[in-house]
């Protein structure tokens, strides 16, 4: 029953929409901004701080940028927040999950299955911008450098920085998860996600970190911080807690902040569990 569930899930997650315009939005986004960086670097030839732009367009940096424009921090944990947020909410609206419960299915095993259906997504959404990212500054390094160079590339550091920086959407995903099933709309789910990501972890934890002491401890242990901590073992990505310009925070070590970013994931689905399971889906 778990299998022909997950298969399911998944196959009813691709016939959304939603997937798939968030996957065109980010490769988008991904070539555009490498487009604007590089005609602000023609026409700024010279400028010492061009030259450590032109670097970030040109492989090998340029992969592990593109790869890090989807992490959990950045336009990644935005998009996993929408993404989770409306497919698991619109089952409320659309009472699709009534028909698998009236079938004997448990309620737990219906939540879990439906949040492990997302994890393929999640992975795309960080393989979509080092794709677009990977041609575009392909092309930028046969301009700049005269050469492809693949040699420099270290395809084995690309691939563990894709893997983790999947893992670090994860808290998104299970925060989503948890608003969905709590509040069971679309709207108060997105916007709650999109206020956490954008305002809790964009500005307070920025103002919390120039507080210093032990207020600026806390970065660390947001889920922003943890992807950094968890990234920078595996390469130089940007995405910082708390925004570029507060002061350095030493974050977690990698094996903590992994375990770091499952505790956040496990706890927001076993409490979108015990509310699920208390709920009144008649009417």
């Amino acid at each position: 029953m778990f299998w022909n569930m997950l298969i399911i899930e998944n196959q009813k997650l691709f016939k959304r929409a939603i997937i798939w315009v968030e996957l065109a939005i980010i490769a988008v986004g991904m070539v555009a901004i490498n487009l604007l960086f590089f005609a602000i670097t023609r026409m700024q030839s010279g400028d010492p701080m061009m030259a450590m732009l032109e670097e970030t367009l040109v492989w090998p940096m340029g992969l592990t940028q593109s790869i890090g424009f989807a992490a959990g921090p950045s336009l990644g944990g935005i998009l996993i927040v929408i993404l989770v947020g409306a497919i698991t909410a619109q089952e409320y609206t659309w009472r699709t999950l009534q028909l698998w419960l009236s079938r004997g299915v448990p309620r737990s095993l219906f939540l879990t299955t439906k949040f492990l259906a997302v994890l393929p997504a999640t992975l795309l959404l960080v393989i979509t911008p080092l794709l677009a990212g990977g041609a575009v500054t392909a092309v930028f390094s046969q301009i700049i450098l005269g050469e492809i160079p693949f040699r420099a590339v270290e395809w084995g550091n690309v691939a563990t920085l894709t893997l983790t920086t999947a893992y670090t959407l994860l808290p998104y995903a299970g925060l989503a998860f948890f608003l969905a099933v709590a509040t069971r709309s679309t709207m108060i789910t997105v916007g709650g996600g999109l206020a956490y990501t954008l305002l809790l972890e964009g500005i307070v934890v920025q103002l919390l970190t120039f507080a210093g002491g032990g207020w600026a401890e806390i970065g660390k242990y947001v889920p922003a911080g943890l992807a950094q901590g968890m990234m920078d073992s595996v390469a130089s990505a940007s995405v910082e807690v708390g925004g570029q310009m507060a002061p350095t925070i030493q974050y977690l070590e990698p094996g903590a902040a992994a375990v770091g970013v499952a505790l956040y994931t496990v706890a927001f689905v076993v409490l979108s569990i015990l509310i699920f399971r208390r709920q009144d889906l008649g009417g």
